[in-house]
């Protein structure tokens, strides 16, 4: 699958033109981290936006539920997580990604993809789409 089309199918990206999506591939590079790899850690700067391609990764502080698994996972391609890089240089993680299988990112540096959403017409959109991503997240980490 193309950098272009895991963005079409990501919730995220699915309602920006075909242009736009095709703009923020190119700001796009592609990672692959080990099972055990930290994606990043509390306290680093907050600067990409990470998209998975395929794998899982465990967002939060290290403990699991009670049958094992990971409370915070990102298991689905397309989701996104490292929403902190859209808001500024300033910013520091505050939560750990840690890759829970060999795992594939693309990833996209969040000012730039800030800067280039400004310009277009589906900003808005990209961000009430963000928004509500955010509030979901949050409701299923408060649930476990």
């Amino acid at each position: 699958m193309t950098t272009t089309d895991l963005l079409s199918r990501s919730e995220l990206f699915s309602d920006l033109s075909k242009e736009t999506v095709a703009e923020i591939a190119r700001l796009c590079r592609e990672i692959t981290l080990a099972k055990g790899q930290f994606v990043f850690r509390i306290g680093d700067p907050s600067k990409e936006l990470y998209i998975l391609a395929e794998g899982c990764v465990d967002l939060g502080f290290g403990a699991t539920t009670p049958d094992g698994s990971a409370a915070g996972a990102i298991r689905e391609s397309g989701d996104v997580f490292g929403w902190g890089a859209l808001v500024g240089e300033t910013n520091y993680r505050l939560i750990n990604a840690i890759c829970l299988q060999q795992t594939r990112l693309v990833t996209v540096d969040g000012l730039a993809l800030m800067n280039l959403l400004e310009a277009s017409s589906g900003g808005f959109a990209f961000l009430r789409k963000l928004l509500g991503i955010i509030l979901n997240r949050i409701v299923s980490l408060a649930a476990v």
